[in-house]
């Protein structure tokens, strides 16, 4: 329990204080969350977690590429209910319409990803309450979960390369997501590569876990997996009427 509760206070964004509670409503603890960005077509998305002040400068704001997850961290205390707004840049001024206007409501030591996904036209999300895997330093293992973020794909289904189509999960629906699963990550394990594929079995993206760095000084191995757990995002829009796409697999690190 000690490790679990070690990686999920190091996991994530912890969120900023919000500046317009009163100090009576505003609990005493940490929340976390994840964002990631998968709006297709999407510039920077740039984030404001207040009510009550505009971003002043861009680069001062939190930013969140698409095809990325928000590597930023911060201690604070805070629980209850959030405002998040996020804009497309160049679109950051006070007068700017945000991409996205939510509300996110979060308990203390709680453990969220906020998917962004859809189209800059539609944008849409996906709200998940995580429960990390722990890996016992014993057991050598990695986590990852997949999610099917690409608006207006029909149900994928993902195997590891050199198995039978669907291995790993046989119809996956956009904005569905997977339970974390488990993966031997020893040094002999060598790479793993996850395949999306369509109905129809067309390659649509894929993504290499590739993490062991050989030491050749010292004749040791470090995988860079080990402990940790990821997720797995098909995001961008299926290239329709072709065997082409322009859908893309990336990775998010959850810790």
């Amino acid at each position: 329990m000690k490790h679990g509760l070690l990686r999920m206070s190091r996991v994530f964004l912890l969120l900023p204080v919000l500046f317009a509670c009163k100090k009576s409503s505003t609990g005493s603890g940490t929340a976390s969350l994840t964002l990631i960005n998968a709006v297709a077509g999407s510039n920077i998305l740039a984030t404001n977690f207040s009510d009550t002040y505009s971003i002043e400068w861009y680069y001062s704001a939190m930013q969140v590429q698409y095809g990325s997850y928000s590597p930023y961290y911060e201690t604070s205390s805070y629980s209850g209910t959030q405002p998040l707004k996020l804009y497309q840049y160049p679109d950051t001024l006070e007068k700017s319409t945000p991409l996205f206007d939510l509300r996110i409501d979060l308990l203390i030591g709680s453990v969220h990803t906020l998917f962004l996904t859809g189209t800059t036209s539609a944008p849409d999300t996906l709200f998940t309450t995580d429960i990390l895997p722990v890996h016992p330093p014993q057991d050598s293992s990695f986590g990852i979960r997949l999610v099917n973020l690409s608006p207006g794909s029909g149900p994928v289904s993902v195997n590891i390369q050199g198995q039978a189509n669907g291995s790993e999960t046989a119809s996956l629906p956009y904005k569905s997501i997977t339970a974390f699963k488990t993966y031997p990550a020893t040094s002999a394990t060598g790479s793993y590569v996850f395949e999306f594929r369509d109905a129809a079995g067309i390659l649509l993206g894929s993504y290499t876990f590739d993490g062991v760095n050989n030491d050749a000084g010292n004749n040791t191995a470090n995988n860079l997996w080990r402990y940790r757990n990821f997720t797995l995002i098909l995001a961008g829009l299926p290239a329709a009427g072709t065997t082409g796409s322009t859908q893309i697999v990336f990775l998010a690190n959850n810790y």
